[in-house]
């Protein structure tokens, strides 16, 4: 409390961000069909920073954080920022922190413009929700949650085009993905098959519990102030996107669409494309994905399939 006090002082006479909208969530979730829809509202200027609009620079530059993305595979071997993605909370973000970040928003996303309100989405700020906050006391976070099967699928596929990575899985509950070097010459999925906490190799049950913790961790952080959260589903935003982008503007305290915006990825969902994905594993795989899975599906709405 004192802490908080001491940085509203010392800031108090710099421009500030008001009300910054971030899109959270495991990667391959839709955060980045949802970032394009919103990034259409009218109050809304939305980040532009390498990786699609993650701005993972920007995060590291300017606040500090501590994270390890993937890229274009052309750019720096296809990896931003560190080899490592750790959480963070509070006691990371002190006043030289907050106010580098408010006036990086201010100067180079909003121009200068202080009555539009920022828009962000990045995956890997969905352990550093705490240290968010205290940046910008009085964000609103968007957690979007797709099907875990369709996640895990997904992942998988992206990391084909990833050869000169690996994905690597603490299976802490405060968690990310962590992006690491493949070493040179080898067959990553035969090295690493016995590593159960590495992709490619043994880990495809890993990646179900990233999904796992990582959607479980995201309301625990914010569980304190449960007015700064919402949580909708992948599938809900497909399948009836002007209720879904009607209840996020109305939480977001943003002015509601006229009419569906346009994405450059939104495509229908297909009703079946959770069960074509579970074929992609084989029984036993996919048994052990549902069991890893249980509880988090019990609590997005979503039947272990």
């Amino acid at each position: 409390m004192i802490k908080r006090l001491i940085n509203r002082l010392t800031t108090r006479k710099r421009a500030r961000v008001s009300k910054p909208v971030f899109i959270i969530g495991c990667a391959r979730s839709g955060t980045t069909l949802l970032f394009e829809l919103l990034s259409s509202n009218s109050k809304l200027i939305a980040t532009d920073g390498y990786p699609d609009g993650e701005d993972h620079v920007g995060w590291i530059e300017h606040g500090k954080a501590i994270i390890s993305g993937l890229g274009s595979p052309n750019i720096d071997r296809g990896r931003t920022g560190y080899h490592y993605c750790l959480p963070m909370n509070e006691i990371d973000a002190d006043p030289s922190v907050r106010a580098a970040m408010h006036d990086y928003y201010i100067q180079h996303v909003l121009r200068g413009s202080v009555r539009q309100r920022v828009l962000n989405k990045c995956p890997h700020l969905s352990n550093k929700l705490r240290y968010v906050r205290e940046i910008f006391p009085d964000a609103k976070f968007v957690h979007i949650v797709r099907d875990y099967v369709a996640v895990v699928s997904s992942l998988r596929r992206m990391m084909e085009e990833q050869s000169q990575q690996l994905l690597y899985w603490p299976g802490a509950d405060d968690a990310c993905l962590w992006i690491l070097p493949a070493p040179k010459d080898i067959d990553r999925t035969t090295a690493f098959r016995n590593n159960k906490s590495i992709y490619p190799g043994g880990g495809t049950i890993a990646l179900a519990d990233y999904w796992n913790r990582t959607n479980l961790n995201i309301v625990a952080q914010l569980a304190d102030t449960p007015d700064q959260l919402l949580t909708v589903r992948y599938e809900d935003l497909c399948g009836d996107p002007g209720t879904t982008l009607r209840e996020i503007c109305d939480f977001c305290e943003l002015p509601r669409f006229r009419e569906i915006p346009k994405a450059k990825f939104n495509r229908p969902i297909e009703s079946n494309l959770n069960e074509k994905h579970i074929r992609e594993f084989g029984d036993q795989v996919a048994a052990r994905l549902r069991a890893q899975s249980a509880k988090a599906c019990d609590a997005f709405g979503y039947t272990p399939r």
